[in-house]
């Protein structure tokens, strides 16, 4: 995990502007039947709900009208102690086009939801009180979410899906659940100052290299649990002036995920629960057949005369290394390519340092540097998928390793395996009559000659000439050899 200092930065409130554009302003068509219903039209529309002279408006802003006309009084709205207070909810949609609507010290006594369009909207909450459940949801676009001062009384859900898009939450209350999850893009969450008092609160985003700040909070209720989806994510913020009752959780999943220093307080009770020991620090890559990288390895004539084959690669920061997934297939007998996996798997794990050639990753040198003998303990799935080149079945593995990698370094990792079960007679020779990693090419070798060895793949790419035993790489079949793994911590 990589872990950088971070300084007080406590972001000041402020407000995002309307946008100058040259625009074909819309009309806004409002109506109120118990409820407060808005809908734009196809143009860009920019308008507001606020309070003036203790009457709710909407008054159209750059050239959108309401109604076809400059602005429409709420007749449903009336002035409470609390303020202007409207007794039904708020039923909005935006529409297609780049809309922008903020609401200022407005309340809403029923249920609300507002949503946006296609297109890059902006929804701006400001001081105003929800006291039922609400959502907003954007659409497609580069879309913004923001509350600063407002209270949400019953359940809160933030909601943007496809596009970059920005949820920034400021001196908020929470008094019931809240929800806020991005969609699949590199999002941007910042939490600042809020109250979490519901039962449960979530910062969801999902795939996409997303960021989220979280600034002291308030967390009275149950938890606040902040879930990183899919892909480099970042997490960090400062809980130098938070008060947490129970929990703040923060999880990661697919991905490399950083979380930052959160700097805290001698005096403030916080107990921050970082989940990331499945988070992913490297993967080879996916693409190519049935979703399988088409890497670049070596291969071998290790010790034991048997044909491996081995991929280099580097990891970008220090990290100990807990576990290794793989794909790979079962070979047959060479007439009868598809194999059927054996009762008991027997794997082996080597990590190599390397030497070059032309100042690229050659092959590896010398002995492992280390060695796991994971055997049957492996988790062995079916992946469902069948492979192109026979129909064979693609298996999934994944095992248990204990290794420290450098930064910047080049390791080579090579994955075989041995099997307790009978050999197929007219099977491939080598390490591989039992698992190809390399489930494209068989990358498996007979002798033809002393010290010559002829690939007998599905993809024949020549002789291999090599002492016994000894390193040879043919880099004219190194883009046909998918070979499939990822690391973790």
């Amino acid at each position: 995990m990589s872990v950088h200092s971070l300084g007080r930065s406590r972001s000041q409130p402020g407000y995002r502007g309307l946008e100058e554009r040259c625009l074909l302003a819309g009309n806004v068509t409002v109506f109120e039947n118990v409820h407060l219903f808005i809908r734009g039209d196809v143009a860009d529309n920019q308008f507001e709900l606020v309070v003036e002279d203790d009457q709710l408006k909407i008054n159209g802003l750059d050239g959108t009208t309401i109604n076809n006309e400059d602005s429409y009084v709420v007749a449903g709205a009336t002035v409470t102690d609390s303020g202007v207070t409207f007794e039904g909810g708020l039923r909005a949609h935006l529409g297609p086009g780049h809309d922008e609507l903020s609401i200022t010290d407005a309340q809403f006594e029923d249920f609300s939801i507002v949503y946006g369009g296609t297109g890059n909207d902006n929804i701006e909450l400001l001081d105003s009180t929800f006291n039922d459940n609400a959502t907003f949801q954007t659409y497609e676009g580069r879309d913004t979410i923001s509350a600063n001062g407002s209270r949400f009384e019953g359940a809160l859900r933030a909601i943007t899906l496809d596009g970059q898009d920005t949820v920034s939450i400021i001196d908020s209350t929470f008094a019931g659940n809240s929800i806020v999850t991005t969609g699949n893009h590199a999002d941007s969450i910042h939490l600042d100052g809020n109250h979490y008092a519901g039962d449960v609160n979530l910062v969801l985003p999902l795939n996409g290299d997303d960021t989220v700040r979280l600034d002291n909070p308030v967390v009275s209720g149950n938890q606040l649990g902040i879930f990183l989806g899919n892909g480099d994510d970042t997490i960090h913020g400062d809980l130098t002036e938070a008060s947490v009752a129970s929990a703040i959780r923060v999880g990661g999943q697919g991905g490399v995920d950083q979380v930052l220093a959160i700097p805290t307080s001698a005096e403030v009770a916080v107990d921050v629960t970082v989940d990331v020991e499945d988070r992913l620090v490297f993967d080879n890559g996916t693409g190519g057949v049935s979703g399988v990288e088409a890497a670049s390895p070596a291969f071998f004539n290790s010790v034991s005369d048997n044909l491996r084959n081995a991929n280099d690669f580097q990891l970008d920061t220090t990290e100990t290394i807990s576990r290794i997934s793989w794909s790979g297939r079962y070979s047959g007998d060479v007439f009868e390519a598809s194999g059927e996996p054996f009762q008991q798997d027997d794997f082996t794990i080597e990590f190599y340092e390397g030497i070059f050639f032309n100042g690229e990753p050659y092959a590896p040198d010398g002995d492992p540097i280390a060695t796991f003998n994971v055997g049957n303990d492996v988790n062995r799935t079916d992946s469902g998928i069948d492979l192109p080149i026979d129909g064979g079945d693609l298996y999934e593995f994944s095992a248990d390793i204990d290794i420290t990698l450098e930064a910047g370094k080049t390791y080579w990792v090579s994955i075989f395996a041995a099997s307790e079960g009978e050999v197929p007679g007219n099977a491939f020779g080598g390490d591989f009559n039992h698992f190809q990693w390399g489930f494209q090419t068989a990358y498996s070798a007979f002798d033809v000659g002393q010290g010559q060895f002829e690939n007998t793949s599905v993809y024949t790419f020549g002789d291999f000439r090599t002492s016994d035993p000894g390193w040879f790489n043919d880099f004219n079949s190194r883009q046909d050899a998918p070979q499939d793994f990822q690391l973790w911590l």
